[in-house]
């Protein structure tokens, strides 16, 4: 559907970029009304880009009077309301035949083409087919097969798209660009004289758009966060666990938390790595869970807990993982929501990406200026490419769905993580990054792989204007949720 902007536009080119690509990509119209006054009123076109920026839901036609009262597309969220918008759980068809593989990252492919299409520097991409027989400029979306680094320091990658493949030569500045494999990138550039290769100008990644500041919503809650608990294990830490219950039992602050998300890994699990057993404190898997609910029954009764699995939990290790199975369920109290890893969760209107973060040994190994102690970072990099587990056959397991849970289709407005047993709170192009916590001293193996763990610290985000904050459990005397961001 194309939108038809008038070319008196007093806002900043990039903002009327930005609304046109918007606009587009929401599939609406904007009424001839509007179109006058966004060439009068500055704030009347940025009202239109905060309604096209974080909205879900939209009319055909945007009049002057939905911007003005920036009513549609806020979903009216009953409190306590938690709703599983796309997980994994009980639509699982991997049977790992060939054909499966197929459907898998020809589904990644489409999906992240079409996010591609969304952007405005992606107009007139073609295919790579067509792109070999011609002598000019072109722009081609494909997913990366390999990447090599030449003698010379320059980079080739082979990509392909449905019908064709290709070679793309990165060079001069260019060849620093960390491109992984099977990521789905767009490249610009012109065909060499033989027309085997494209000498790309830009790579172009699907990326999270540019907004502004998110709006408030009508909430009081709060949404905490806590990962990695490892209930079963010698090192798991009680005291602070206790700290934490006692808070929130007791501190006034406490009652605005109407949610926690445990963003797996709440169980040691049973051979998760090697010699395990001799840092276990608890070696039988079901009485694992069964004093995981225990601690979780603990919790306020007007607490309500989301529970997804990480790789310790008792789920299949390849993701997108299922929730925990029903028998595992029916230990815990009524409280509690279960879904898979990952998962988009809606709570009371804000939309939540939660993923235990396994693809981070991957990503952290394949990205030079990452590390165990940037854990953000690596957030960042994932939404950039849209995509949780990007890299393809390495240490990150991954089930050949007909459809790739993994891709990062509908942009959040909270994205957390965990399984690094490190700590962050931070912001990405409206975004907010929360890096969850452990509950898990320091094991010989973290030692071996020299991962520090940073400890009990539970971050607590305000529904509201998605301000985050932190409350420190390893402060002998814990009191207020301290702002972070």
């Amino acid at each position: 559907m194309n939108i038809c902007f008038t070319s008196a536009y007093t806002i900043e080119m990039q903002n009327q970029e930005e609304l046109l690509r918007l606009a587009a990509e929401k599939g609406v119209l904007i009424h001839p009304e509007l179109k006058q006054k966004l060439v009068d009123d500055g704030e009347t076109a940025q009202a239109l880009m905060d309604l096209l920026s974080r909205s879900s839901e939209l009319p055909l036609v945007i009049t002057p009077d939905i911007v003005k009262n920036r009513s549609v597309g806020r979903i009216n969220s009953e409190p306590g309301e938690v709703k599983i918008i796309k997980d994994v759980t009980g639509k699982s068809t991997s049977t790992g035949d060939v054909s499966d593989f197929a459907k898998y990252f020809t589904d990644r492919f489409r999906s992240i083409k079409k996010i591609l299409l969304k952007r405005g520097d992606m107009s007139g991409v073609i295919s790579i087919s067509r792109a070999v027989t011609v002598d000019r400029d072109v722009k081609v979306i494909g997913i990366v097969n390999s990447v090599h680094t030449t003698k010379n320091g320059n980079k080739v990658l082979e990509i392909e798209d449905e019908e064709e493949r290709c070679s793309v030569i990165l060079l001069n500045e260019l060849a620093s660009e960390c491109v992984l494999k099977d990521e789905v990138i767009g490249v610009a550039g012109r065909m060499s004289r033989e027309r085997k290769a494209i000498i790309a100008s830009h790579i172009i990644r699907p990326d999270v758009p540019f907004v502004r500041e998110s709006e408030k919503i009508d909430s009081s809650s709060k949404l905490a966060v806590l990962s990695d608990i490892h209930v079963g294990s010698k090192t798991f830490l009680r005291k602070e666990w206790s700290s934490l219950i006692q808070w929130l039992k007791s501190n006034p602050e406490a009652r605005e938390i109407n949610y926690i998300l445990i963003s797996g890994d709440l169980a040691d699990g049973i051979g998760v790595y090697p010699d395990q057993e001799e840092d276990l404190e608890i070696d039988d898997i079901y009485s694992q869970y069964e004093r995981v609910a225990q601690y979780i029954q603990e919790l306020p009764d007007w607490i309500k807990v989301i529970i997804i699995p990480g790789n310790h939990d008792a789920v299949r290790p390849a993701e997108p993982q299922p929730a925990l199975q029903q028998e595992l369920q029916n230990m815990f109290a009524g409280k509690v929501t279960f879904a898979g890893n990952p998962s988009n969760i809606l709570i009371e209107g804000r939309k939540v990406l939660a993923y235990h973060g396994r693809s981070f040994d991957d990503v952290i190994s394949s990205i030079p200026f990452l590390g165990w102690d940037k854990p953000l970072d690596a957030m960042v990099e994932l939404l950039k490419r849209r995509h949780l587990a990007p890299i393809y056959g390495e240490k990150t397991p991954l089930a050949p769905e007909s459809r790739d849970y993994m891709v990062i289709d509908e942009i959040p407005d909270i994205f957390i993580t965990g399984h690094i047993h490190s700590f962050g709170l931070s912001e990405y192009r409206g975004v907010r990054l929360i890096s969850g916590s452990t509950w898990q001293a320091q094991t010989s193996y973290q030692k071996m792989r020299n991962i520090s763990p940073i400890p009990a610290k539970m971050p607590v985000c305000n529904l509201s204007d998605l301000s985050l904050g932190v409350v420190n459990f390893s402060s002998p005397n814990p009191s207020k949720i301290m702002r972070v961001l």
